[in-house]
């Protein structure tokens, strides 16, 4: 079988995408990350999307289904499976339950982001 290769889409290409390409990554699969979003008067995103990287991609993972129609209206997805989730990034949006993670970065990425990517992937682990 024929390893796939995985597009793993964040806003900024930087946080999300990256621990869920690693993750993947470790499972066998050929991923790569990047982002649609920017900082500032460009707009772009630090490590940016383009189309090139959405050809080599067998799946295109987006990890917040808000970003789905600027992959839609700027990326030709044809012939692509996606995946879309709605893990945020955003401490400020995170449950109350976990609004003690608002002050320690580590603890948030360790005890919220890297937990809900896993959760989310999991049952298309077999794709």
């Amino acid at each position: 079988m024929d390893e796939k290769k995985i597009l793993c889409i964040c806003a900024k290409g930087l946080n999300r995408s990256k621990s869920l390409a690693k993750y993947l990554r470790r499972k066998g699969y050929s991923t790569r990350y990047k982002g649609v979003e920017g900082f500032g008067k460009t707009g772009e995103a630090p490590n940016p999307l383009y189309q090139k990287h959405v050809d080599w991609a067998d799946v295109i993972i987006i990890v917040r289904k808000r970003l789905k129609p600027i992959m839609q209206k700027t990326y030709n997805l044809t012939g692509k499976k996606l995946i879309v989730f709605d893990v945020t990034d955003s401490a400020r949006l995170l449950p109350k339950e976990f609004s003690h993670l608002k002050d320690g970065i580590e603890a948030f990425h360790k005890q919220w982001r890297r937990p809900m990517l896993r959760k989310a992937i999991k049952p298309y682990l077999l794709f």
